[in-house]
């Protein structure tokens, strides 16, 4: 009589689950719903750590396909280096899923770690942070010196091929030890409802006001453009100051506008009415930003940077994100070419569908297989 095989146990941490958690959030919940749809996920035995205060959430959307830990250990914490580790062995597992950069280092389990981005490694400095310059630099050593051991003792997820190009040679990475798997845009987002609307003359910045979001190079394009407005989305950020200095520098109290925290059921005339959205950034992870818009039918002039020509394709206009005369040649196109901008929601509604959290649950799984021979 053959044996009865018990299914591996693999062990998500699923802490940081919902929007609540921005990117990471979202990244998180959609990969473990399409998860569940995936022919060989019943192979498996999943364990999900969670906060106790989102278990209700986190049960209501995933229902019995999981099982659940609930822990009050916090992500970001010294508590989580000295406790996590234990707790996880107790719980033998086969394989842990680190659904970001947070992994315990004293956690010597097979394991498998998202990196969503290394931003870090490029953007960093007094500028960056609001943190004394000497705790700032205790803490950026402290990071540099973790990602070093994490990226050591796992097998590693990225959302775009600039990053595991990058990890593959700065760390003399193995590359049967790391994929690419791309994001979509979030299914609610895609249920939105659009309106035939009006275009106005403004233009979107949505994002966090960081150095490399690069924010700057908009406020200095738009004293040569005096007829387009540019809203700001973004919830209150610690750098709101710095762009308030440059905003009173370019005399452009007229032509900017915060909008602060925007509801879902505004995305749609906000973003249909606009005449396109620039998304400057100089570093992305994999940047859902410009796919969301175009979801709504909005086209996109990105910076010609990091992943985003990846991701982006042949969907957007690009600008040289360090000089401000291109930008501005590029709005201008849009403005005086209907049918460009047209072509470009159109061609916008094409990219999106090659993206799909379904995609990108199946080849996580694939790779779970692969790292548990």
């Amino acid at each position: 009589m053959n044996k009865k095989v018990n299914p591996k146990h693999i062990i998500i941490d699923a802490r940081l689950y919902g929007p609540k958690h921005t990117g990471l959030g979202r990244y998180t919940k959609n990969l473990l719903i399409s998860l569940t749809s995936q022919k060989n996920f019943s192979q498996y035995k999943f364990t999900l750590i969670v906060y106790p205060e989102l278990l209700a959430e986190i049960k209501k959307d995933l229902g019995d396909n999981f099982s659940y830990f609930p822990t009050s250990i916090r992500h970001y914490s010294l508590s989580e280096q000295i406790f996590l580790p234990s707790l996880l062995t107790s719980l033998k597992p086969d394989l842990v899923h680190f659904t970001h950069l947070d992994k315990p280092i004293f956690y010597f389990g097979k394991s498998v770690v998202t990196v969503h981005d290394l931003i870090r490694h490029f953007s960093k400095g007094p500028d960056t942070t609001t943190k004394s310059p000497w705790l700032y630099w205790l803490k950026y050593w402290g990071y540099l010196l973790m990602t070093r051991v994490i990226l050591a003792t796992s097998s590693i997820i990225v959302p775009s091929n600039f990053w595991r190009d990058y990890i593959i040679k700065k760390y003399n990475f193995n590359p049967q030890k790391i994929i690419t798997t791309y994001e979509a845009v979030d299914p609610q987002f895609l249920s939105l409802k659009i309106k035939n609307s009006k275009i106005e003359n403004y233009i979107l910045y949505t994002g966090n006001l960081y150095p490399h979001k690069n924010i700057d190079i908009i406020l200095q394009a738009l004293p040569q453009l005096p007829d387009i407005k540019l809203k700001i989305i973004c919830a209150r950020s610690v750098f709101n100051s710095r762009i308030e200095k440059l905003i009173d520098k370019y005399h452009l109290q007229k032509q900017v506008e915060f909008l602060g925290f925007v509801p879902d059921q505004q995305f749609p005339a906000l973003y249909s009415q606009a005449l396109a959205l620039v998304h400057p950034s100089l570093l992305e992870g994999f940047s859902l930003t410009g796919l969301e818009a175009m979801s709504l039918n909005c086209p996109v002039i990105a910076a010609n940077a990091s992943c985003l020509p990846e991701i982006y394709q042949a969907s957007v206009l690009y600008f040289n994100p360090h000089q401000s005369s291109e930008l501005v040649s590029q709005i201008k196109k849009l403005q005086s070419d209907p049918k460009l901008r047209q072509q470009l929601i159109e061609k916008g509604h094409l990219l999106i569908k090659k993206y799909s959290w379904s995609t990108t649950a199946r080849e996580t799984l694939n790779f779970y297989h692969q790292c548990l021979k």
